[in-house]
């Protein structure tokens, strides 16, 4: 009996320290598995258990195998934590003709790519079966009977082309090698410029694309070509006759330019000493653009109609005073020694001197109690008076002055 109450007794203690146990053990936090439905044209030797691997690596099985159509469908399950792409397909590989098939998942996850999702199912379209042994040696059967006694070759059309065949490359293994090593050298060369290629087809395919676009165009400006050459066409004549007349001129200008080179070079010289002189008045000539035709409306306005005359005077005291300064201005523009440009305006004050001095001014101007040169009067300023010695150490008058009175 008290056998019997330990036994009982210590059943008891196992049974509670197995159900504390169940209590203290800590919830899995292990991921559920993943399932995947998979159609394939043949499942030769895929079935219940068959592995179902990622790189060769099993992640999971095969669960069912049923036909379906004209497919077979092919359930499986694979681990939870591994990850597909969202593009993932189905292939039977077939490691050796003695090991068992397998089911490959392809490609493999990367990161940034979007997750199979579960309970995914794939059409035809995304797996693939390998080729049985027994269709190839169906496919050689076949091909052996058509090009046999009771097919192509009954007449022996296919004796007939091996011996023409043997014929032609006989005594041509050389220059065969030869060509197959080109050839390869070629396939290589395509090879290595594939991406050269593609962007021509894809630029002449875009090109293409914008011509269709641009159809009604494109038609347009091809008539108006034709037209351009028919036009071109129909006056041939002319335009040789154009050209030939081109064609001389070209002549007559250079046997003319060769014959006066150096007049030529001496007029295009003396032209650029004309446009440097223009230049350097370009002041003076913006002044006068500016007075003349101020000066031309007064003069207009100055006009009486009824009488017939100009109702304005002249003043030419101002001028007349530095005449002597304008023919010096003059000669000082000349190529002309300094030595002499400064004698030259010397003589001319010397002799215009005194006959300026006896012009009159308005008003008069008053006398030195010598007798010497006239003094200007309140009305002249002392500007306006002839200034000769100062042409030998400076430059002479501008254009604009000389129009104003020679003034300095």
């Amino acid at each position: 009996m008290r056998r019997l109450v330990s036994t009982k007794t210590a059943i008891v203690a196992i049974v509670v320290a197995i159900a504390a146990g169940f209590l203290f053990i800590e919830p899995s936090d292990a991921v559920a598995d993943k399932t995947l439905t998979a159609h394939f044209s043949r499942a030769v030797s895929i079935y219940e258990g068959t592995d179902v691997r990622v790189l060769g690596v099993t992640v999971g099985e095969v669960t069912e195998v049923s036909p379906d159509g004209d497919s077979v469908r092919v359930e499986m399950s694979y681990d939870g934590e591994v990850k597909l792409p969202a593009d993932a397909q189905a292939v039977i590989v077939t490691p050796t003709l003695v090991a068992d098939r397998f089911v490959q998942l392809t490609p493999v996850w990367e990161e940034g790519d979007q997750v199979l999702a579960d309970d995914h199912d794939l059409p035809v379209a995304e797996t693939a079966v390998p080729v049985e042994l027994d269709r190839i040696y169906s496919s050689l059967r076949d091909l052996a009977s058509t090009l046999g006694p009771n097919g192509v070759n009954a007449d022996g059309t296919l004796n007939n082309l091996v011996t023409a065949g043997a014929d032609a490359l006989e005594g041509q293994g050389a220059a065969g090698n030869a060509m197959l090593r080109n050839l390869a050298a070629a396939a290589t060369t395509f090879g290595n410029s594939s991406g050269d290629l593609f962007a021509t087809v894809s630029q002449l395919a875009e090109f293409t694309t914008t011509l269709a676009e641009n159809d009604e165009l494109v038609r347009a400006f091809m008539a108006d070509l034709a037209g351009v050459s028919r036009q071109l066409s129909e006056e041939r004549r002319e335009l040789q006759a154009t050209l030939a007349a081109v064609a001389d001129t070209v002549g007559s200008v250079r046997g003319f330019v060769k014959d006066n080179r150096q007049a030529l070079v001496t007029d295009v010289r003396k032209l650029s000493r004309v446009v440097r002189a223009i230049a350097s008045e370009k002041t003076s000539l913006d002044q006068a653009l500016k007075v003349a035709p101020v000066a031309m409306g007064n003069l207009v306005l100055a006009f009486n109609v009824e009488s017939g005359s100009v109702g304005s005077r002249i003043g030419i005291s101002g001028n007349a005073f530095d005449a002597d300064g304008f023919l010096c201005s003059i000669v000082q523009q000349s190529d002309l020694p300094k030595i002499s440009k400064d004698l030259a305006c010397q003589l001319f004050a010397a002799l215009l001197e005194p006959a300026t001095n006896e012009l009159p001014t308005i008003p008069p101007a008053a006398r030195t109690s010598s007798g010497g040169a006239p003094r200007p009067a309140t009305g002249v300023p002392a500007a306006q008076r002839p200034q000769v010695e100062a042409y030998s150490s400076e430059a002479p008058p501008s254009f604009a002055e000389l129009l104003a009175g020679g003034t300095r």
